[in-house]
């Protein structure tokens, strides 16, 4: 794929900031690529527009970022981290793209058979928005953020944009038959936020002719596992099979 021609758009993750991408998006411009990594609607630091905003206002967001970067680039790459990454297969159910990279994304959230959720909360989302909107949230361990750095809305679950989440996730599960883009799809094998299945379910639905996965590990045991685009031991490996995946479309 011509480097000039090519338009990389990437997708933060929920509650994050684009600090998500900055390890793979500097590897993708040293790489001669045009890279844009926008702000998702209600993320840019104010908790109120976030607690307002929905997954239909995150998925407007990208498909302007995306008509954005098409106005400059013919052809366009999506990658997402984790939210992103559903974002960016809903793109790809939409649009054309030159190829699509989820980044530990989830098309489900949690689920009871067999038994996953990284927050019980998750299961009473739907009554919890009503009545116990914004409940706390624990606070991660310096050692932590030190190994995955990370940017973003914590130490409140903010349950409305998170119950809009978990249905959009849904939805864009059951249209996974739509994305016919090349697809790269890395996930962490002991990630605790998003279940690893969720590869293997994005894998085995898409329709798309060219289908790649890769199952990153990591020695440490204190984070969750699941920020491979900052984590210290798993950032290079992301940018490397990125990198490879993009470069050989042409």
């Amino acid at each position: 794929m011509n480097d000039l021609l090519t338009g990389c758009l990437l997708l933060h993750g929920y509650a994050g900031r684009p600090f998500e991408m900055s390890f793979l998006a500097a590897d993708l411009r040293s790489a001669g690529y045009a890279v844009d990594v926008p702000y998702l609607p209600g993320h840019d630091g104010d908790t109120e527009a976030f607690e307002r905003s929905r997954f239909e206002d995150w998925l407007a967001g990208a498909e302007r970022a995306l008509s954005a970067l098409r106005a400059r680039c013919p052809r366009v790459f999506v990658a997402g981290f984790s939210m992103g990454g559903t974002l960016a297969l809903a793109l790809a159910q939409r649009h054309e793209l030159a190829g699509v990279a989820t980044i530990a994304a989830p098309v489900f959230l949690c689920r009871l058979f067999p038994y996953f959720s990284p927050d019980p909360l998750l299961f009473c989302s739907g009554l919890l928005r009503f009545c116990h909107p914004r409940p706390a949230a624990s606070a991660p361990k310096p050692e932590s953020r030190r190994i995955a750095p990370w940017q973003g809305y914590e130490g409140t679950h903010f349950v409305r944009p998170l119950h809009s989440f978990k249905i959009a996730a849904g939805r864009v599960r059951r249209g996974l038959g739509r994305v016919t883009a090349p697809i790269l799809v890395l996930h962490g094998v002991r990630d605790r936020a998003v279940h690893p299945d969720n590869a293997w379910d994005i894998l085995s639905r898409v329709s798309s002719a060219r289908r790649e996965l890769h199952l990153l590990s990591m020695r440490e045991s204190l984070t969750s596992g699941h920020l491979l685009v900052t984590h210290e031991e798993t950032r290079a490996s992301v940018s490397a099979l990125v990198l490879g995946f993009v470069g050989s479309l042409g």
